[in-house]
């Protein structure tokens, strides 16, 4: 035999799956309601951290753009710094060129004080002769 607890219960069940408007009473007084306005809140919120992720992706996005540009002027620039390095290479090998040459005017310089040198040692006896040339004919003279 059912005992008074079974029926209401069996009935109470079938209530619950027949009748919309009973089901959702039932889900009222039990704080489903509730329930549901707390996931409504949370799906808002939700919306809300989506809204947030996208606009962070765009600035991502953004940021990847910028940076793809920086690494383009960097290329650029160690084209160039390249570019100066094969100039002053060139400029150091001219400028020891230029040593080479000043090396050279130098030597050649100091080959010519030589020569002077020399030239004023034989000038100088030149001067000492004629002198000599000169005592002798001004003592003839007299």
């Amino acid at each position: 035999m059912i005992t008074f607890a079974e029926q209401i219960k069996r009935q109470f069940l079938e209530l619950l799956e027949r009748d919309i408007e009973f089901r959702y009473a039932v889900a009222g007084y039990l704080g489903l309601s509730e329930i549901l306005k707390r996931l409504e809140e949370h799906d808002k919120k939700f919306e809300e951290i989506l809204k947030e992720i996208r606009a962070l992706r765009e600035n991502q996005n953004k940021l990847w753009e910028n940076q793809n540009r920086l690494w383009e002027e960097v290329k650029g620039l160690r084209e160039e710094q390249s570019k100066i390095w094969n100039s002053t290479n060139k400029l150091w090998e001219n400028t020891n060129k230029l040593w080479e040459e000043v090396k050279a005017l130098r030597e050649n310089q100091n080959k010519i004080w030589e020569e002077i040198r020399s030239i004023n040692i034989r000038l100088g006896r030149v001067e000492r002769t004629l002198g000599k040339i000169t005592l002798d004919i001004e003592e003839e003279a007299e």
